[in-house]
């Protein structure tokens, strides 16, 4: 029942109260300060571990290992200046399931290290924050691990299963939901400067660059995070109304 407003009044409502995003007086500060030699090479670290191909600039990871020290020290510069600059997004497609095709953006390797270190600085911001139903992108949680919660539920008498999924999910986040969730947790400008850049880097697609006004690209390396962060206001919003889920 939703009384006598309609439907749409009530899930305008809803949606409204879920977006909400409140001021803190709390926030963290100075993490530029914590982006040191040892934390660019951990990034770096983790970027080659993970391969991947060149981005638009035809660098591979192979070429930028090359000149390791003299590439992670050049970057370490631009991150604490501020005068870091993103390269576009090389557009590629890949088959689904469905047989559609799905983009992904693949960032240039210096721009998925300088990704690296961001994620490495506000992942342990933002984990505390997050659902213990939620188990896309996270460590030590998988599709394996969200099965486990399904049996368990189903241990306990539930019988009915709703699967959903939000279509475009990553290619349509507003921006300025984005940096105002990042915001109501991160006081530190150049942080959030950077994570604007990795947002607005554009796409290079058919040999023409692309503004990216809209979405997380899927390929970059804090879009898991950033949807993460999205969709853990969707999570409690689900227990506050008393649903079994996993996500």
């Amino acid at each position: 029942m939703v009384g006598l407003q309609t439907f749409d009044e009530y899930r305008h409502r809803e949606s409204l109260a879920m977006l909400e995003v409140i001021n803190k007086q709390f926030r963290h500060h100075s993490l530029t300060g914590r982006i040191t030699p040892a934390l660019m090479l951990k990034a770096f670290k983790a970027v080659n571990r993970n391969r991947g191909v060149a981005g638009i600039d035809k660098q591979s990871i192979k070429m930028f290992e090359a000149n390791l020290q003299e590439n992670l020290d050049a970057l370490l510069g631009e991150l604490k200046t501020g005068g870091y600059e993103p390269i576009p997004l090389r557009r590629v497609y890949i088959p689904k399931a469905s047989g559609k095709l799905q983009p992904l953006g693949i960032p240039a390797v210096r721009c998925r290290v300088a990704q690296e270190v961001v994620r490495q600085l506000i992942n342990p911001i933002f984990e505390p924050l997050f659902h213990d139903h939620s188990h896309g992108f996270r460590l030590k949680r998988s599709c394996h691990t969200a099965m486990e919660v399904l049996v368990e539920y189903r241990s306990q008498g539930h019988r009915y299963v709703v699967d959903a999924d939000i279509k475009g999910f990553f290619d349509n986040i507003p921006h300025s939901l984005i940096m105002d969730l990042m915001t109501r947790e991160i006081a530190d400008g150049n942080i959030l400067g950077l994570i604007r850049k990795f947002l607005q880097a554009g796409v290079m697609e058919d040999g023409m660059v692309r503004p990216t006004l809209k979405g997380a690209p899927q390929g970059g390396i804090v879009s898991p995070l950033i949807g993460n962060i999205v969709l853990n206001h969707l999570d409690w919003s689900l227990e506050a109304q008393g649903y079994k889920f996993v996500r």
